[in-house]
């Protein structure tokens, strides 16, 4: 067992190395500058001998930014993207690993393009199945990372699209393929243990296609990390691991063949943070016992995370990394050993002191738990202390499945021991998921409840005052202040909202989904965005919620559902139950289809008012005016994009016309009928740019100063369509797509 009361001189100093990498990252300050402050505090410190300590600590954050400046050089690719919108090129690549086999997703390592060597990591959009660890050449093309500035937390990978057929190449370069080993190891486990096999896969090796199956029951349930590879799989691993080496060789051989052996599951697995994080405070374990230094929990965790953020500092930023070191950080430096039954009440020793570790254990779990909440709301807007029952079985029941994964992997089928193995990884899997799905049923979970950046601060310093007193079991002023401080960060953003006024037109895809937040608080939502075909997750889930919660966004005045094609309804669902909404507006053709009786007849529509469009009207919204032209009472549409709702929204001396999906149809009846009603500042562009809207009369009736297109850089349709994009040419001074990200338009603000 670790000892965490011994000394941890470096856990200050590396906690300021992290925070100068993170304040780094925030704010962009040129390396020479960073270096002179710090060769300034560093002559400061030889002189103040009575102010050192405090300076030292000051050097120490800004090596931290200064290891993230250094890290953050442009890459081949990115000088490439400023003069390039795409790349299109022979190309030799490597596959490492299988995102999704639904859409044939992978993560490459770009080695070659056009015979120049290059090394980049890329996501590979592909239409053929590709094997994890084989290298491969075709004519690739390659375009820039498409995050998005307003709705993505962090970047992503540029992207690689296969513009010819395969060449395959066998790679002979790596004495140990890790990918190709790590493809055999897991086509192995789905040989053994067929459709069971998905558990031991992500099990063994984390693996991401086989998560789906589990991924929400484990989630509510609050045991989701038992199938990430993390320091409680290597600390079984290196416990089963010492039993079987000591029985053939001396200790400190063993460890050394158990650290050589762990390294290459490490590799396996892609050097996740979590893995590391275990192997280094193993390591250095071992290591300090060898030496006979004296090394504490804290200390070994500091060193840990010191190396790795050293090694690569943008690892700080895995959430992977975070929760593991949140995790055994409060374990180590965060709990008590509380005699629960003293001996007076029970003379028994082996009785009391098993009951007195039942209840530690529980109060390890609920302070684990109560401590990851902040982190989990944060970046996936789920919490579940269901985990605090769960893994009291949940643990040791993945443990003995994991021993059991690990030896059918090692030992050949086909003879009674991998038979027996097999049956029982299988018997207590059974037990597995059914204890699962029990712990799932139970209410103390949270779903769609993200918090803001001030919010997890406040919980931050509010787990760090909480821990302190619960680890003396004392409470002092400084703790306190420490705590309502916290709470004041977590309250403050209820008390206003900080969204930027203005309209946002979301880049959803080839969708719609646009939210108007107007100066005076009120918000207006003209669709939901899509629904993706290979998920059970909307873009509203994944995307919009988030973002709406940090924004501290909690309800909507009006919800405009144009009509129910799924690219503009598809989030319909998330929307209504994870928000207040007020007021709905739909047309009748929406209101008489199947998919919203089905929402009527459960509880989704309760709590909200709902308007039936059968003509034009007009409501007030505050300040603004929203004018709804289309469908007209006597107008009969052909096709649900006919029938689209649309409105003009009247605003600070402005006009914004929303069309839906609304076609050539719609466009010539409101010509027709209302000519002068059309005229508009700014236009969404209907269809997504597509040729069967957007007529040159009606563009032409519109004469927007500005276009606004809802559309994906790559979409099997080829929106926009070159008609339509003349006609906005034509009459339009400006025209944005939500290709190149989300658009935003703020409003102006009153003095």
């Amino acid at each position: 067992m670790l000892q965490h009361e011994k000394p941890a001189p470096l856990l200050l100093p590396v906690i300021l190395w992290c925070v100068g990498i993170a304040l780094s990252r925030a704010i962009a300050i040129p390396f020479i500058w960073q270096a002179i402050i710090a060769l300034v505090i560093f002559i400061l410190a030889i002189f103040l001998k009575s102010a050192r300590i405090y300076l030292i600590l000051g050097i120490c954050l800004l090596l931290g930014g200064m290891r993230w400046t250094i890290a953050q050089q442009p890459s081949v690719l990115e000088e490439v993207f400023k003069t390039r919108s795409h790349i299109q090129q022979d190309s030799r690549f490597l596959v490492t690993n299988l995102i999704s086999s639904k859409t044939n997703l992978y993560k490459i390592r770009l080695d070659e393009v056009a015979g120049i060597r290059i090394r980049e990591k890329l996501l590979l959009c592909s239409d053929y199945k590709l094997t994890p660890g084989q290298e491969y050449s075709a004519l690739l093309e390659i375009i820039p990372a498409q995050s998005d500035d307003v709705l993505d937390m962090y970047p992503s990978l540029p992207r690689a699209y296969i513009r010819q057929s395969l060449k395959l190449e066998k790679t002979t370069k790596s004495i140990f393929p890790i990918a190709l080993w790590r493809t055999k190891l897991l086509a192995n486990l789905e040989n053994k243990l067929g459709d069971e096999a998905e558990f031991a896969k992500a099990l063994l090796f984390s693996d991401t296609s086989a998560k789906g199956k589990y991924r929400d029951d484990l989630t509510r349930s609050g045991m989701i990390h038992l199938i990430v590879v993390s320091g409680l799989h290597i600390w079984f691993i290196y416990a089963v691991c010492m039993i079987f080496l000591r029985a053939f060789f001396p200790p400190k051989i063993a460890e050394t063949v158990f650290l050589i052996l762990i390294i290459f599951y490490a590799a396996l697995n892609y050097w996740a943070p979590p893995v590391l994080r275990s192997i280094l405070m193993i390591g250095l374990m071992i290591i300090a016992r060898w030496r006979n230094i004296p090394l504490g929990g804290a200390q070994l965790l500091a060193l840990s995370l010191l190396i790795i953020t050293a090694i690569n500092p943008e690892q700080l930023f895995d959430i992977g990394l975070q929760l593991s070191f949140l995790c055994v950080g409060v374990i180590i430096l965060g709990l008590p050993h509380i005699e629960w039954i003293k001996e007076k009440d029970l003379p028994a020793a082996n009785i009391r002191n098993k009951m007195n570790g039942f209840f530690n254990l529980l109060l390890m779990n609920l302070v684990v738990g109560l401590s990851v909440m902040p982190l989990t709301l944060y970046y996936f807007g789920t919490a579940s202390l269901n985990g605090i029952i769960g893994n009291i079985l949940g643990i040791p029941l993945s443990g003995v499945i994991l021993i059991l994964s690990f030896l059918i992997l090692m030992i050949p089928a086909g003879n009674i021991l991998s038979a027996s193995l097999i049956n029982s990884y299988r018997f207590f899997l059974y037990i597995f998921n059914r204890w699962t799905e029990f712990v799932a049923s139970m209410p103390f979970y949270l779903q769609n409840r993200w918090i803001t950046g001030l919010q997890l601060a406040g919980c931050i310093l509010l787990v760090i005052g909480g821990l302190s007193m619960l680890k003396k079991l004392e409470i002092r002023w400084q703790k306190l202040v420490i705590c309502l401080f916290g709470i004041a960060l977590i309250i403050i953003p209820q008390l206003h909202h900080s969204a930027d006024r203005g309209i946002y037109i979301f880049n959803c895809g080839t969708g719609d989904c646009i939210l108007v937040s107007l100066n005076e608080g009120q918000k207006i939502m003209i669709d939901t965005g899509p629904h993706y075909r290979t998920s059970d997750q909307s873009w509203a889930s994944q995307k919009l919620l988030p973002w709406l919660n940090h924004k501290n966004i909690k309800e909507i005045d009006w919800l405009i559902l144009t009509h129910l094609d799924s690219d503009h309804s598809g989030g319909f669902p998330d929307i209504v139950s994870s928000l207040k909404v007020k007021n709905i507006a739909v047309t009748d053709e929406t209101m008489s289809d199947e998919r919203w009786k089905e929402w009527e007849k459960s509880v989704l529509l309760n709590k909200a008012t709902i308007h039936c469009i059968e003509d034009t009207i007009s409501y007030r919204i505050g300040e603004a005016k929203l004018k709804f032209l289309h469908p007209a009472k006597y107008y009969y549409p052909a096709t649900s994009n006919s029938s689209s709702l649309i409105v003009r929204l009247d605003y600070q001396g402005k006009r914004y016309l929303f069309t839906g999906d609304a076609d050539i149809n719609a466009e010539y009846y409101m010509l027709e009928h209302y000519p002068e009603e059309l005229k508009a500042d700014y236009l969404k562009a209907a269809h997504h740019g597509s040729k069967s809207s957007s007529s040159r009369e009606f563009i032409r009736a519109v004469l927007p100063e500005e276009v606004w297109i809802s559309v994906s850089r790559r979409n099997q349709w080829n929106f926009p369509h070159p008609e339509p994009m003349h006609n906005f040419q034509l009459y339009a001074q400006r025209i944005l797509s939500t290709a190149d990200g989300t658009i935003y338009h703020p409003f102006t603000q009153k003095d």
